[in-house]
């Protein structure tokens, strides 16, 4: 009879710490992938706070440009200005439709500076250009990474025995 209840009493433990460790690793897992959703979406916000900087620097390298160029420093500056309101703001959205017209800003500007023969000369606007590359495409990467990063948490929460997690 002693051995017995042994038996099915060292059964119990063995199942409740089975299902104890398996909840605590599966719990841990969906933790991880929503700190690294959460860390992704940061590396975008640097991203895009570092391209309204560059910007800025922009806008003030192209301040004295004629009035026909006014109109797309004018873009620049409300695009910038979007942003920075959205930021402060924590409007997604917001940040979203600023991050939009800063690239249409961009576009246009490339084209002023292809068009513009003596501003392409300009060591400050090489610099520039090649910081707002090498941010667009870091920008890329970041979103890239994100979309992957919520990708796999979405994956994992919607998947037996994550959904069981997800629900605590």
């Amino acid at each position: 009879m002693k051995k017995i209840t042994i038996i099915i009493l060292g059964s119990v433990v063995s199942l409740v710490l089975f299902f104890g460790i398996s909840l605590l690793t599966g719990y841990n897992k969906l933790v991880d992938r929503d700190i690294s959703v959460d860390y992704q979406y940061s590396v975008i916000d640097t991203r895009l706070q570092q391209r309204y900087d560059t910007l800025t620097q922009l806008a003030t390298a192209v301040n004295g440009f004629q009035a026909h160029e006014q109109t797309i420093y004018d873009m620049i500056t409300s695009a910038r200005e979007a942003y920075a309101t959205a930021k402060a703001n924590g409007d997604l959205q917001g940040m979203i439709d600023a991050d939009a017209l800063q690239s249409i800003a961009l576009a246009d500007l490339l084209v002023l500076f292809e068009d513009n023969e003596p501003l392409q000369a300009s060591e400050a606007y090489g610099d520039y250009m090649d910081a707002v590359w090498g941010i667009e495409s870091a920008l890329s990467e970041a979103r890239r990474q994100y979309n992957l990063s919520v990708q796999e948490y979405n994956l994992y929460v919607r998947k037996f025995p994550g959904v069981l997690y997800a629900s605590l």
